[in-house]
């Protein structure tokens, strides 16, 4: 009768721990399969982030040798101050024209100097004329 129970306990150990075995030898099965599909995600996602990282890093490199291009454009095609002093300039032109006309006539009216006076008012100005305004005036009193 030992002998009996000890096979009936035996036999129904196994008829209930067999397939409890079998079920968790498949979940175990399945469970290694979702950890290397995770791991291989966990992978991807890691060389996405590394490739993310390079193209990012590539595209500053990039944004900083076009503002270092845009820099040199800027430096080679800005001419400062172009337009600026351009109406200063011709006015400044304009006097010296005028002035050395003024210093012309005189010359020709008064029958007295040289054309150097002409030269010296077309390359002083202002100052040149004035010059030859004192020398004049000095003419005049020794007449």
């Amino acid at each position: 009768m030992r002998k009996l129970l000890l096979a009936m306990f035996i036999g129904t150990s196994l008829y209930f721990t067999l397939p409890a075995v079998a079920i968790a030898e498949e979940h175990e099965d399945f469970d290694m399969e979702r950890a290397q599909q995770h791991l291989d995600l966990e992978e991807g996602e890691m060389e996405l982030e590394q490739r993310r990282a390079e193209m990012e890093h590539e595209n500053q490199m990039r944004e900083l040798e076009l503002e270092k291009h845009r820099a040199q454009m800027k430096k080679f095609y800005h001419r400062p101050h172009k337009d600026k002093y351009m109406p200063l300039v011709l006015l400044c032109l304009v006097v010296n024209i005028l002035v050395t006309v003024w210093v012309y006539q005189d010359i020709r009216t008064r029958g007295t100097g040289s054309g150097i006076w002409i030269v010296i008012a077309l390359v002083a100005g202002l100052l040149g004329a004035l010059v030859y305004a004192v020398v004049r005036l000095g003419d005049v009193k020794q007449s």
